[in-house]
């Protein structure tokens, strides 16, 4: 495989700045609290779960957000990493989503405690995936599909663009810590920041987003499917 497409080393003109960091990060918040407020309020019996509506606002507000940024200036997608890769890229990217599925119950054992009243967070995307198999169906489509693909291009395919003019070094674990905090302050955080480091080193070391998108569809797919079946 080819590693030498470092996105790290884009010329600056080339890769996201300030104005495209501005723009996602307003429309962003603008577009996650708008679906925010429309998801608490979807009238009982609406064919959207909670959870599903969720899954569905954490994939189209990043979209929106990555969208607008790729249209202040630059408006090319390959400048923020969706581009072509090896193959041999989304094999690794595979492992490397079940390796961060495998440690979820690890990184949870040693972080859980310190967020206490923190479990029920995701309750509503495990109701969602424990609703029969259309409901799971639906769930796996805006969980495991959209919502990696809206994060991963914001997050990722932004974020992590502008911060490599200052290295990897910067670029990798920082994004990975605001992926983390944005999920909130409790016991999703940690696990967050762990895939949010595996996807930025495979975006610094593949220099696309797809196997960076890979690892997040498998992750979230694969959590999906284990409350799924196992109604835990």
């Amino acid at each position: 495989m080819n590693t030498s497409n470092d996105v790290s080393r884009e010329p600056d003109h080339r890769r996201p700045g300030w104005p495209e960091l501005g723009a996602a990060i307003l429309t962003a918040l603008i577009l996650y609290a708008t679906g925010a407020v429309i998801a608490a309020r979807l009238p009982a019996g609406f064919p959207l779960s909670p959870g599903q509506a969720n899954f569905l606002v954490s994939g189209i507000a990043p979209l929106g957000a990555f969208a607008v940024a790729v249209l202040v200036r630059i408006r090319d997608v390959r400048a923020f990493g969706m581009r072509r890769v090896h193959p041999g890229w989304l094999l690794v990217a595979l492992a490397a989503g079940l390796v961060c599925f495998g440690l979820s119950w690890p990184v949870s054992a040693v972080f859980d405690p310190l967020f206490p009243h923190s479990e029920g967070v995701q309750q509503s995307y495990r109701d969602a995936a424990d609703a029969g198999v259309l409901s799971l169906v639906v769930t796996v489509v805006l969980g495991g599909l959209l919502t990696p693909l809206g994060e991963e291009a914001l997050f990722r395919g932004v974020l992590a663009g502008f911060l490599f003019r200052w290295g990897p070094w910067i670029g990798v674990p920082l994004s990975a810590a605001v992926f983390a905090l944005a999920h909130g302050l409790n016991a999703v955080m940690p696990l967050a920041f762990v895939v949010g480091l595996s996807t930025g080193l495979l975006l610094r070391f593949s220099g696309s987003l797809w196997p960076a998108v890979v690892v997040h569809v498998v992750y979230n797919s694969a959590g999906i499917l284990y409350h799924g079946v196992t109604g835990g």
